[in-house]
């Protein structure tokens, strides 16, 4: 079981990524507290709405991915380039180049990624969502995951966030164009294709807790707590609330991270780290486990860009209370 301490899943106000990037390394490596190890170190995420589904959709179109062009729906799979893609694809070749430049061989990179499910039900293909054409989803499914892995690559990224929280929503009901379309995908073909997506990503090394910090590790945010996660294959699952549910999680070896927005930040890192503390003492587990196994992610709303100084108290609140939880 792999343990990052905490990172970060924040949008900031930067329009520079070169400023952005330096306020991300400062944020979580240029400081003091000892957390027991290198946190991941987040790479800059757009500040446009939905700014991860077009990201993602980049990496995709160099394999032989789709072009996404904007509509006033969202986002939709356009018949050839687009101008919206091109911005996206001149951004990603420029922070590949930043990261060339001055943070060549930095451990622990991490990328952040929309998953195939989230991606499948936000896009739209011919009026409906991508995810509704089953053949058409399971091209761009494929080309998602082996375009995440070539620019993780290229930038050197050891660790990848993968933004799957449509998993609930498109294995319960999904809404098509009209309130009569609906689909419901089984939960053992919806793993099997996130367990397929995450073996791409990390080139057919999924990391079902072998421990071993060389391969790519994977954490994913599905926004529910279905027991058929743990064989999803990833590393990391991030929770939101520390229920007995994540307890079981624990129980059955899989490492777990908890989401830590601006309100929950308020009541201050002592709190947070008696709050995780007090809550694993109320849980059974065996003696091999006495202290608490838990990663902490700072993060911000999905509506929410935070400006440099919010996000940095955000990461000063968690980076001391994984530093408290290290401690003691």
């Amino acid at each position: 079981m792999t343990r990052f301490a905490w990172w970060e899943d924040v949008r900031t106000t930067h329009t520079d990524l070169r400023a952005s990037l330096a306020a991300a390394a400062r944020r979580t490596r240029d400081v003091d507290e000892d957390v027991g190890g290198v946190p991941p170190l987040s790479l800059p995420q757009s500040a446009v709405g939905e700014g991860l589904l077009p990201t993602t959709a980049a990496m995709g179109v160099l394999v032989g991915g789709p072009y996404l062009r904007s509509h006033s729906r969202g986002w939709e799979v356009a018949p050839g380039k687009t101008l919206d893609m091109r911005a996206f694809l001149g951004r990603q070749h420029e922070l590949t180049d930043i990261i060339a430049e001055s943070m060549a061989g930095t451990d622990r990179l991490m990328v952040h990624v929309v998953g195939p499910w989230t991606f499948g039900a936000s896009v739209e293909y011919r009026g409906h969502p991508l995810c509704f054409d089953r053949p058409a989803f399971r091209d761009v499914a494929l080309a998602l995951g082996e375009g995440v892995r070539e620019f993780c690559d290229a930038v050197g990224a050891s660790v990848v966030h993968v933004h799957e929280r449509g998993f609930a929503e498109v294995t319960s009901t999904l809404v098509g164009a009209t309130e009569f379309e609906t689909m419901s995908v089984d939960r053992e073909i919806a793993v099997n294709v996130e367990r397929r997506f995450i073996e791409q990503v990390t080139g057919g090394r999924a990391d079902d807790s072998a421990g071993d910090d060389e391969a790519r590790q994977v954490a994913v945010d599905a926004g529910c707590l279905y027991p058929e996660l743990v064989h999803l294959g990833a590393g990391t699952l991030v929770v939101d609330d520390l229920t007995d549910d994540v307890a079981r999680l624990i129980d059955s070896g899989q490492a777990v991270a908890w989401r830590i927005d601006d309100e929950v930040a308020k009541a201050g890192s002592e709190d947070l780290a008696r709050q995780v503390m007090r809550t694993w003492k109320q849980w059974t587990f065996d003696a091999e486990t006495p202290q608490p196994q838990i990663d902490l992610v700072a993060t911000g709303d999905p509506e929410d860009v935070l400006t440099p100084n919010a996000a940095a108290e955000l990461a000063r609140t968690v980076r001391g209370a994984a530093a408290l939880l290290h401690r003691n």
